[in-house]
């Protein structure tokens, strides 16, 4: 599949959720963010560590953002795919996490003139045990692509 990161970003959700991406299951939504960050954004540096994707700038500029979120989703309970109704998109993601993915994706390839480098962090493996976890394999590998002076995690559950 091609994801349009121009799009929408509900749309870009959407299309988001309609990747079935089951914890240890991500490879097919990873090849999608891993192409359409390739292909569609400049100026980004992308790397891709098993189902994890990371894209980041160096402009020199004073700061560095690191945006991140997770690929995976609990297992799929009749929610795939997405669906709108009454001005709600459901499917299973939506809000964790997939929303925020399609956010930090539309934003790299929409922003022109960041204020501040970019780190961006798609990771596979939230749902489940923290051994299998993306993060902490980019954590223990790649150490320099997590710094920077301020992170925003896209997840914003809170039970919803």
């Amino acid at each position: 599949m091609t994801l349009d990161l121009t799009a929408d970003p509900v749309a870009l959700t959407a299309a988001l959720v309609d990747i079935p991406s089951v914890s240890r299951s991500e490879a097919a939504i990873a090849d999608a963010v891993e192409q359409a960050l390739r292909t569609q954004t400049t100026g980004f540096e992308v790397v891709r560590r098993g189902n994890t994707v990371l894209a980041r700038t160096s402009r020199g500029l004073p700061s560095r953002v690191v945006l991140a979120g997770h690929l995976d989703t609990v297992p799929i309970a009749d929610n795939v795919p997405s669906r709108h109704a009454a001005g709600i998109l459901h499917g299973c993601g939506t809000v964790d996490m997939k929303s925020g993915d399609a956010v930090f994706l539309h934003l790299a390839a929409t922003i022109a003139e960041p204020a501040h480098d970019l780190t961006m962090v798609f990771y596979d493996c939230e749902e489940i045990a923290a051994e299998f976890n993306g993060l902490g394999r980019i954590e223990r590998e790649l150490p320099d692509w997590l710094r920077g002076d301020v992170a925003i995690l896209g997840e914003p559950s809170d039970g919803w």
